[in-house]
């Protein structure tokens, strides 16, 4: 028995000399930066491929295939890693300066040369968001300077600054220092090319041109729902808890609503259906709008109570009531009468149609309602004390649920949900851990969290089941997790990941494929050009365009995990590791030992490359 332990140990310590000699024999380069930057805080990527290295010298970029200096700005020191943003699919960066004396600058840069494209100067902007606009040739950037919130067009044609424009006030600390975006509602575009946008209580009508305030509508509380419709050039006005649907000219901002509008409840959502008029959701029913006449289609409104949502369907309408002790699902025809009600036990914080029915996830029970009368399909209601986690199986066609040592296979065209696996043990997983799932073609699916995998085959054996010791505490990602329906306005005691409300969203829909089914979510693919010129008939062509996929500090790719992992024991120094995990296997393929506790590495997928940050001067490029 000694001797078998003492061969385990000795195969273990020469398996370990093999993977850190191999890791070794891989690094493609290493370049010592202490001169050049004294010390390197961070390292980024940027879309094309560059290794963006911040340091008390200035900032840097480094071809990541070579380790060779691009450019060096050896103004902007110790740069913000917060505030370090990548512009999708183009080669720009953006990142906050605090200088030693003045305010604090914000930067947008071109990553492939270093040249400034934006400098706030003494101004006192921050860039907190941005959205691309693609049909008006602009970048449209949110920045803050202090409490006063700005737009700012940037010109993809020029690659310069257009306007900024002057947008309000931003109120409280969550919307100030977060980088959420601060616009609600649009931004749309009216029949005479000037932008809408909705803040809050605000709606802006603001100049393409120039960026002037052309008119601005102040509600008395927070605006719900903003609609703007190109058939009769009208902008729906929402406001919470009002008693009326407001109308207003998007071209001037007057009021045009008719007298026939008004509210017997108070309002809770307005949206666009299928045939271009809106559903008007209030807390006393729901009734459609005809956009040509601005009256409503149906003599009187359909009530259900605790009325929260209606999804339009090809079969009519789904209205859906939610409360936290029963709620219900009704079916209405595209007349507005009723064709089923159902009561549902619990909140019911997950429904949407599938094409075999209902389906609902409650925190009593879940099942699927049949479009004919309503009925359960299942023949037993399946409970999920946690949000499942959720994949789809190609080769199958099912889609997998997780929760609670239970795995489910749900076909989608026939409504048979089965239980293939039950009290499935993983290692160091609770029953309110937040797992997510993915399908791993021809091994099985995936369960895993940040620090653990396991995999289950399609037949429901238990592959492997693992377990990395973080280097440092992963306390605060967990509780964000698991505060998911929290922020998203449900007061219950739901724990998990809210991607698997999404996933399931997605698949219920028949998005059978998605990028989070084999990137964990982390994937920018561009879709852009770097540089637009504007075509004889008026369109915006690409002049510079990347078009790869990167993955910035992703710990994911489509066969193997990337994994940080203290290991220690008796009489043995600790060390750290970057573990390169199969999937399928569960074995580590490449182990490279870290000089660092918490090393800043980013993982190139494209050129397969782990570029790492170690003593804060040496960066390092190692080959898969």
């Amino acid at each position: 028995m000694k001797l078998h332990i003492k061969r385990s140990i000795i195969m273990s310590f020469l398996m370990m000399i093999m993977l850190l000699t191999a890791s070794a024999q891989d690094k493609l380069w290493q370049v010592d930066l202490k001169e050049a930057l004294y010390e390197v805080g961070w390292i980024k990527q940027s879309n094309e491929g560059y290794v963006i290295a911040s340091g008390a010298k200035g900032l840097l970029a480094m071809n990541n295939k070579t380790g060779a200096t691009i450019w060096h700005n050896k103004e902007f020191k110790s740069v913000d890693k917060n505030s370090f943003m990548t512009i999708d699919g183009l080669p720009i960066i953006y990142f906050d300066y605090t200088p030693v004396v003045g305010k604090v600058r914000g930067i947008l840069m071109n990553s492939s040369t270093g040249e400034v494209l934006f400098d706030t100067k003494d101004e006192g902007f921050r860039i907190k968001d941005f959205t691309l606009i693609y049909e008006k040739g602009i970048i449209l950037f949110e920045l803050l300077k202090g409490n006063e919130r700005n737009l700012m067009s940037f010109s993809l044609k020029t690659w310069k600054k257009e306007w900024i424009s002057a947008v309000g006030e931003s109120k409280g600390i969550i919307k100030k220092y977060s980088k959420v975006s601060f616009i609600d509602h649009g931004p749309y575009f009216n029949s005479e090319n000037n932008m809408l946008i909705g803040l809050k209580n605000e709606i802006y009508c603001i100049s393409l041109t120039d960026g002037s305030v052309l008119w601005k509508h102040e509600a008395n509380k927070k605006i719900n729902a903003l609609v703007y419709s190109k058939a009769n050039n009208s902008l729906y006005v929402g406001i919470k808890k009002s008693k009326k649907l407001l109308v207003l000219d998007p071209n001037n901002g007057s009021d045009i609503t008719p007298g026939k509008l008004k509210l017997k409840g108070t309002l809770v959502d307005v949206r666009v259906n299928e045939d271009g008029n809106l559903i008007l959701v209030e807390t006393e029913g729901f009734n459609i709008i005809d956009i040509k006449t601005n009256n409503f289609l149906w003599k009187r409104s359909f009530k259900i109570d605790y009325l929260e949502e209606v999804i339009p369907h090809e079969k009519g309408f789904i209205a859906i009531g939610k409360n936290e002790k029963e709620g219900s699902v009704a079916l209405v025809n595209k007349e507005g009468d009723d064709l089923w009600q159902s009561k549902i036990k619990g909140y019911s914080y997950f429904v949407t149609p599938t094409s075999s029915g209902i389906l609902y996830i409650s925190t009593e029970r879940s099942n699927i309602l049949d479009y004919k009368k309503g009925k359960d399909v299942w023949d037993r209601d399946v409970k999920f004390k946690s949000i499942p986690a959720v994949t789809y199986d190609n080769k199958e066609e099912k889609i997998i649920l997780f929760e609670n040592k239970k795995a489910y296979k749900f076909d989608l065209n026939t409504a048979e949900i089965e239980l293939f696996a039950e009290d499935v043990q993983l290692e160091h997983v609770k029953k309110k851990t937040p797992l997510v799932a993915e399908y791993i073609d021809g091994a099985g699916y995936l369960l895993n969290t940040g620090q653990h995998m396991s995999l289950l085959s399609p037949s429901g054996k238990l592959v492997y089941s693992k377990y990395f010791e973080p280097a440092s505490t992963m306390g605060g990602i967990k509780k964000a997790a698991q505060l998911g329906l929290y922020i998203a306005g449900v007061d219950f005691d739901i724990q998990g990941s809210l991607d698997n409300i999404k996933m399931l969203s997605m698949l219920s829909n028949g998005a059978y494929r998605s990028s989070a089914d084999q990137t964990d979510a982390t994937a920018e693919t561009s879709v852009v050009g770097g540089l637009y010129l504007e075509s004889t008939s008026g369109d915006m062509v690409p002049v510079i365009e990347i078009t790869k996929t990167r993955y910035s500090n992703s710990k994911s790719i489509k066969s193997h995990k990337f994994i940080v992992e203290k290991v220690s024991g008796k009489d043995m120094p600790t060390k750290h590791f970057i573990n390169k995990v199969n999937k399928a296997t569960g074995e580590s393929d490449v182990k490279i030992e870290l000089m660092d506790k918490t090393p800043n590495y980013v993982i190139d997928e494209i050129d397969e490359v782990v570029l790492i940050n170690e003593k804060n001067h040496l960066i390092s490029a190692y080959k898969f």
